[in-house]
């Protein structure tokens, strides 16, 4: 039985509240991903004040982050050692083994697989977040019998 994983791009911290309390429910913890122009415009101190907000709102085991990086390795190796769980890079195979090397010691999971739900200017993300998971909920059942 193979479960699928979903990461939730998000845009604002209201998404993030929102996406992180629905779960809850669900007894799943969420992963938040970011685009990577959300990066580029920010920067990566923007990320680790929102993780920050975010942690003392829930805790810090109520959610893990999933940043794409694009090809931008000096952020990818920043991110890796601020300890954020999942990063996205696209880059050559020898670059990408050495910072590999680096995401590895910080038990950071470079380039992982998702299903990714866009719930970016989405007006009822509960709504979206209670199908995604109830269609699991239907899929396993059948799976079983």
């Amino acid at each position: 039985m193979n479960k699928k994983i979903f990461a939730f791009t998000i845009n604002t911290l209201e998404e993030a509240e929102c996406i992180i309390l629905v779960s809850k429910v669900y007894k799943i913890k969420p992963i938040l991903h970011f685009k990577k122009y959300f990066l580029l415009g920010f920067g990566a101190e923007f990320i680790l004040t929102f993780q920050k907000i975010l942690i003392s709102k829930f805790g810090k085991s109520s959610f893990k982050l999933f940043i794409d990086c694009g090809s931008d390795h000096s952020l990818a190796i920043n991110m890796a050692n601020k300890k954020i769980n999942y990063l996205k890079l696209k880059t050559n195979s020898i670059i990408l083994s050495k910072i590999k090397n680096i995401a590895y010691k910080n038990r950071v999971l470079l380039n992982p697989t998702f299903n990714i739900v866009d719930c970016r200017n989405r007006k009822n993300i509960k709504l979206k977040l209670r199908k995604l998971y109830s269609k699991e909920k239907n899929e396993n059942r059948w799976k079983s019998n």
